[in-house]
This record gives structure tokens, sequence and C-alpha cells, in this order.
């Protein structure tokens, strides 16, 4: 019997998992796409972290790849540009094919106005079967300060280019101010997200916390039923900083 190239493929696509993150600026799409990859790295599983932003390409993960290739996650970042935007246009050919590596691809969208118009680069997208979109809010930002303004930010990262596969999964409560973030702060964000979560009809599946307030929170993880994910603190180090 001869073996179905096109067989395996499909077979292993439908083992893996592809996540992709987006949010307006300063949301914390970056530290929580990272740090999700991280925590499978750290579990022995393959894991590629795709950087597509086609806004300030690899601004944000390019002075860390050392870092995250260190603690086992592959990446797929532009390398080669440099710029305050200029060079947005140009993506690689390895970035829209990103989806031929084999195992786990978690995807950090950028936050330019083309929202998930931007996943249309990549060749196969539409055909992952377990292909989950994820929206990270941060209420602490003047365009998702309250519930009207994240439902008016949740339809313009939609896109224009309406498909069936192109929606969000879940939301990702994500409010934070920096280093000055209290535990309150997360709380009240989240609060917000679930009046929002309501109405769109999308699940909060995780409420991003600073490790640094493991401590103030719930001893099993969860806030309100919701996943805390604790996230370890990368991106200060990084361009934007």
């Amino acid at each position: 019997m001869q073996n179905n190239p096109q067989r395996g493929k499909q077979e292993d696509k439908a083992k893996r998992f592809v996540e992709v993150f987006c949010g307006a600026y300063a949301s914390g799409k970056s530290e929580n796409a990272l740090n999700r990859a991280i925590h499978f790295a750290r579990k022995g599983e393959k894991i590629t972290l795709v950087d597509i932003d086609s806004v300030e390409p690899a601004y944000c993960l390019r002075p860390i790849i050392p870092r995250l290739e260190a603690q086992g996650v592959d990446i797929i970042a532009q390398r080669d540009y440099f710029g305050l935007g200029e060079a947005g246009g140009v993506v690689t050919g390895e970035q829209v094919n990103c989806l031929s590596r084999g195992g786990n691809i978690i995807i950090d969208v950028g936050y330019g106005a083309s929202g998930l118009d931007t996943l249309d680069i990549l060749s196969g997208i539409k055909d992952e079967p377990n292909l989950k979109i994820y929206l990270v809010v941060n209420t602490s930002k003047f365009e998702t300060r309250d519930v009207e303004n994240i439902i008016e930010y949740y339809h313009f990262a939609s896109g224009l280019n309406k498909k069936p596969w192109k929606k969000f999964s879940g939301l990702i409560s994500n409010t934070h101010f920096g280093s000055e973030t209290t535990r309150e702060d997360i709380i009240c964000g989240y609060e917000i997200l679930k009046k929002v979560a309501m109405q769109v009809e999308v699940p909060i599946i995780a409420i991003g916390a600073d490790i640094g307030l493991k401590a103030a929170m719930p001893p099993d993880g969860k806030y309100d039923g919701v996943e805390i994910w604790y996230l370890e603190r990368h991106m200060p180090d990084a361009m934007w900083a």
C-alpha cells in the first residue's frame, strides 16, 4: 500500500490547534500569545509562534526572539526589515506558508486597520479544523474603555472580508496598567468585558494577570469560573519599552 502524503497532512491538522491573538495597540495580545507559546513548549509540545504584524513588522518580538527560542519556541517573524511602519506591506514566504509547519501554531496578528483580514495572506488557514481566534481586550485603553467602545472595536477588528471561518472564538480579558496593575483593575476590566460577551455572544475564555499578582487572585486559578492566565512579562524588554 502506497503512502498518501495528503492524507498524512490532513491527519496532522486534525490533531493540532491553531490559535490567533488579535487586539488593539497595547492590549497585551503579544504578551498573551508568547506566554501561551512558552506554556506549551514547557509541556514538551512542538509549538511555533508566528508574528504577522503588518503595521510594525516584528518590532515587538524581534528583540526577544533569542529568549523565546531558548525556551523551546520556534519563531516565524519578519527579521529583515526595520522602520516606523514603512515596511508594513512586506511579508515573507515563511510567514505566508507558516501553516505548513508541523505541530501547534500560535499567531500574533498586528493591530492594523485590516484586523482579521490580515489572516487572508496565510495559505491554508481556512482549512484548519481546530482554528481559534481570540480578541484580547484591555479596558485601560481609550478605544476599548467601555462596553460601547469594545463592541465597536470588536466589529472593526473583525475586518471587512467576512468569511464563515473568520470570526472570534473567544475574548481574553487583559486589563492592565503595566507594573501598576492591581487585582481590582483586573476584576473591573473583566466585569466590563462580561457585559460585552453577553451582547456579542462570544465567551471570555481567559483572564490575563501578571504572575506577580498570583497571590492576590483566587487559589483555584479561576475567577467567576474563568481560567486565569498568569503572564510573565517579556514585552517590557522589547522595542517599545
